[in-house]
């Protein structure tokens, strides 16, 4: 027979050359190097001379083929795998079957264990279902069929104990009920000594929160409570029993923080200075005074006075309800501070030139940006029909500051007064206290660059 044999990828000129074939009945390609396995997949036969018919050719090409594969074991259309036992992983996650090669599930996605394909291979159900067939294989090797199942053995007790105990099985929910008996032992956790503990809270006396009075330390401020004992907190309940009988009285400083909500809270016994040396949340803003404020109640009625703070204390104006401003006053929109000043009168000329600058008989008063305790920015004067505030529309605009609202304020005269007036910002206008203030309850104050709620 003449022709020649060439890989499926090459060239359909290549030149013809001869086949050689060993005893095997496999094709060899003519030059060296290349693979020694059968070429009946991805080779074409192409014919060069007089040979027999095509045909013929094929048959003596599949009939050497199914005599190597004869030679090698196995019915033809079995593949040389399906006698090499492949290992397997099974997914932890959706358990099913991967090839020791994969890393990833291809069911779920999950990343697969490495050190469990040996195990999974043997652990599998198949042996015993696949006795018959590995019975003469493993006798016609060894002889003995029982010691080759022994080493799996070991590794299958776990399906095999079910098994016998099938029959022991029925009696085996009997023990099962008491496994609900054991249900009641976690109804028994319920009774851990929590209770009892909580007796041993006591108060921080930095910042009103309960610390186990095994702590060194506050969990809420870092207050050192080696120096705080249990009996001290049980006094302070002991000082809200006068207030009920028209004592001093006790209130709580709720921090709410940028995004709403609460905070640390800060107990109010009687009267009460606050301020960065009372640690707590006073104690990381650098912007209150050592002692910033006082608290104190009056029949009942608590007020704060400014101790003369640099900053002061501020309280937060009703919406759409105008507030006086006298001469002098201090009110706070977003970060910007703002001080009200009566318009001087001006000066009539006496050469008859007018100063360059001079104030404008037509305007009522002027708004000034503080800087500093004395020291003043921009003015913006204020004529008769007012002038509002905000960071996009107004008179005057902030646009650098976020926390001032599009549209804040208004400044205006009416009745011979000059009137603040919020127009429904989202995060309020602050209105500087002057001496003593009356804190209603629910009322919002800032102090220092903090905002809290008074709760009483």
């Amino acid at each position: 027979m003449s022709g020649s044999v060439s890989s499926a990828g090459s060239a359909g000129r290549a030149a013809p050359q001869a086949t050689h074939s060993d005893t095997s009945g496999r094709f060899r390609a003519p030059h060296s190097g290349q693979s020694k396995g059968p070429l009946i997949a991805g080779a074409r036969v192409r014919l060069h001379g007089q040979g027999a018919p095509i045909g013929s050719q094929c048959l003596t090409v599949l009939r050497r083929f199914l005599y190597a594969r004869a030679r090698r074991g196995g019915p033809f259309w079995a593949s040389s795998a399906a006698y090499e036992e492949p290992s397997v992983i099974v997914c932890p996650r959706c358990s099913k079957d991967n090839q020791d090669h994969y890393k990833f599930c291809l069911g779920c996605g999950a990343e697969l264990p490495r050190d469990q394909a040996q195990p999974k291979n043997f652990a599998a159900p198949t042996p015993p279902a696949g006795v018959p067939t590995a019975g003469p294989d493993s006798g016609a090797q060894f002889g003995g069929a029982a010691s080759a199942p022994a080493a799996p053995a070991p590794a299958a007790p776990a399906p095999a104990a079910p098994a016998p105990a099938a029959a022991p099985t029925p009696s085996a929910p009997a023990p099962a009920a008491p496994a609900p008996a054991a249900a009641p032992a976690p109804a028994a956790a319920p009774a851990p000594a929590a209770a009892p503990a909580q007796p041993e809270m006591v108060k921080c006396p930095s910042c009103g929160s309960n610390v186990p009075h095994n702590f060194k330390f506050c969990g809420s401020c870092g207050h050192d409570m080696s120096k705080a004992d249990a009996p001290a907190p049980a006094a302070a309940p002991a000082a809200a029993q006068p207030a009920a009988g028209g004592g001093p009285g006790s209130a709580t400083l709720v921090l709410i923080r940028p995004d709403g909500t609460e905070g640390d809270s800060f107990p109010i016994e009687g009267s009460t200075v606050i301020g960065r040396e009372t640690a707590g949340p006073f104690a990381s803003d650098s912007y209150l005074s050592p002692q910033h404020a006082e608290f104190s109640f009056d029949n009942g009625a608590l007020s704060v006075r400014d101790l003369d703070s640099l900053n002061g204390v501020y309280y937060r104006v009703a919406r759409e309800q105008p507030i006086e401003l006298a001469p002098g006053a201090v009110f706070r929109i977003g970060q910007e501070i703002l001080r009200y000043e009566a318009m001087p009168e001006a000066k009539a000329p006496q050469d008859g030139a007018t100063l360059m600058g001079a104030e404008d008989p037509g305007y009522v008063g002027r708004v000034r940006l503080v800087v500093g305790r004395e020291s003043h920015g921009a003015s913006f004067c204020i004529p008769p029909e007012g002038i509002h505030m905000g960071r996009e529309r107004g008179d005057v605009i902030f646009p650098e500051d976020g926390y001032v609202s599009g549209l804040h304020c208004r400044v205006h005269p009416e009745g011979g007064k000059i009137w603040l007036t919020d127009v429904g910002s989202s995060n309020g206008t602050f209105f500087r206290v002057g001496g003593s203030h009356s804190v209603g309850r629910g009322e919002l104050l800032l102090m220092g660059q903090q905002l809290f709620r008074v709760d009483y």
